[in-house]
């Protein structure tokens, strides 16, 4: 019996180490960094940080600091999902990148409240033209972490992605509301604040059936 269990053993396909989850997410920032950097540079838009307009505005500021920790919490989840042994982390980055979703969509109705009424093809032209931005840069980021997710074993696949999805989102979220010029509630809650949410539910299973296509192309090569 032991000698048959070693030679199944040894017959069994070699296992690739998977790389820790810190270096695949700082690969993902870095590849959304990229993007932004040569969006930016084709576009001419680039974040508005230096100009006391922005700062000035306390829900704007607000809005950046909610899509920030809700895209880095979303990004760890679905990275340390990955992982065996690490769902605590991963929980925890799924609670708290959902708390600041929570918060940045409350902000975004505050500003709803608090502002003027929008016409309502100005209103859907604009935030489609934000939402569009964040997914396009959302899309280096969001392959990165389906291609970790694919080399490891994620307990709920499906759950996995739309967290992907949304992370890689609310980075692309991040650098669209650094740069919008636009005012207005409605656009901020449509066009910002609700973009990881929205990206999460629409491309959770096209990622999951990438993640699913990967994970069976390394296991037949």
């Amino acid at each position: 019996t032991g000698d048959r269990g070693r030679r199944h053993v040894q017959t069994l396909p070699p296992v690739e180490p998977l790389a820790h989850w810190r270096v695949a997410a700082a690969g993902a920032v870095a590849l959304w960094i990229a993007a932004v950097v040569t969006t930016g540079w084709m576009t001419g838009a680039w974040p508005r940080f230096g100009e006391v307009a922005f700062w000035s505005d306390p829900i704007t500021v607000a809005v950046l600091f909610g899509l920030t920790v809700a895209a880095a919490g979303a990004v760890v989840a679905a990275l340390a999902s990955a992982v065996p042994g690490r769902e605590p982390l991963a929980r925890a980055g799924r609670i708290g990148g959902g708390a600041a979703v929570v918060c940045t969509i409350g902000c975004g109705l505050w500003a709803v409240a608090g502002g003027e009424s929008e016409s309502a093809a100005s209103l859907f032209a604009g935030s489609a033209s934000c939402f569009t931005h964040a997914l396009v840069l959302a899309i280096p980021a969001a392959l990165a972490a389906s291609f970790y997710l694919s080399r490891g074993a994620p307990q709920h696949r499906l759950i996995a992605s739309g967290v992907a999805a949304a992370g890689a989102a609310g980075l692309g979220a991040v650098a669209v509301h650094a740069t919008c010029c636009v005012a207005g509630g409605f656009h901020l809650l449509l066009g910002h604040c609700l973009t990881p949410v929205i990206a999460g539910f629409l491309f959770a299973l096209p990622l999951a059936g990438l993640i699913r296509r990967w994970s069976r192309t390394a296991s037949s090569s």
